[in-house]
């Protein structure tokens, strides 16, 4: 039996494989005042705005309407060349998915306003 006041550092690696910290799907937060992160999937993004997949049944589209300023936090891949960080944005669209891999989820269009600090 391990001692248990053992230090972490003394502990033996069992991974068989090694670990990247490199995200490999990028992902947005949108941020409602009063209400939990929504993390979702970013389906495409510009200098300008980002659209990201939602399903439908999803509560955050109760929440948001098109014209409505809401923050977004951008997670991406450490080796991005593109928009990074938080911005202030305004919902622009939100539409249905016909075809590929998110049919018949939908995908809300965000445009960034400016950055947050």
């Amino acid at each position: 039996m391990p001692d248990e006041t053992s230090k972490p550092s003394q502990h033996r690696e069992e991974r068989k494989k090694p670990r990247s910290a490199n995200l490999s799907n990028p992902m947005a937060e949108i941020i409602l005042p009063g209400n939990p992160i929504h993390q979702l999937k970013i389906r495409d993004i510009s200098d300008n705005g980002a659209g990201v997949v939602v399903r439908p049944d999803s509560h955050l589209l109760r929440l948001i309407e098109i014209g409505q300023e809401v923050n977004v936090k951008l997670v991406l891949p450490r080796d991005y060349r593109g928009p990074s960080g938080s911005f202030r944005s305004r919902v622009i669209h939100v539409t249905e998915i016909k075809e590929g891999p998110y049919k018949n989820h939908l995908v809300i269009g965000v445009s960034f306003l400016h950055p947050l600090n």
